[in-house]
């Protein structure tokens, strides 16, 4: 069962490092300026992960990541190859959800030489069992260029304890 299944059913609580009340400070940076070409060229990728999150498309994703070497802890658990995250976890929420919405929007980020990052903010919606359901977060990702050009080599998300608590709780 996947976190974000576990947290819906109510089967498990997830836990945070520390307790935090305020909001986070930045906003996406297409919020008040212009990207600059690195920064357009993360969140292209970002947004690639993101359409095939949407699409529940395996294919679609598998363009933005190193499907040989990537890995990603989701608010603590961690998948560190991309076919356990692809059959035990993804492949698993793409059945159980509809009407998936998920945004990533860059807060910041640069590429140097082979190597990369991008901070962003999370948005993902849709509905379990006819059940309106979304959390939000923020995410890093790491990036490496490859002989295809940049792709997603770790993720990293988080959501508030607050909202992960909260949907712990709904039945």
């Amino acid at each position: 069962m996947t976190l974000l299944a576990a947290l819906l059913l109510g089967t498990g609580a997830a836990l945070a490092a520390g307790e935090h009340t305020a909001e986070p400070s930045k906003d996406p940076i297409a919020d008040y300026r212009e990207p600059t070409t690195d920064e357009a060229t993360i969140q292209a990728l970002l947004d690639l992960y993101g359409r095939g999150m949407e699409q529940k498309s395996v294919e679609i994703m598998e363009q933005a990541i190193m499907p040989d070497d990537f890995s990603t802890v989701e608010s603590g658990y961690p998948n560190w190859t991309w076919e356990d995250f692809r059959d035990n976890h993804l492949l698993v929420e793409m059945d159980a959800f509809t009407d998936i919405s998920y945004s990533l929007r860059l807060i910041g980020g640069e590429l140097q030489g082979k190597l990369g990052f991008g901070v962003y903010r999370y948005t993902a919606s849709g509905k379990m069992q006819g059940k309106a359901i979304s959390i939000s977060g923020l995410g890093t990702a790491i990036l490496e260029k490859t002989a295809e050009g940049w792709r997603i080599h770790h993720l990293h998300t988080s959501a508030p304890r607050t909202q992960l608590e909260g949907m712990a709780g709904e039945n």
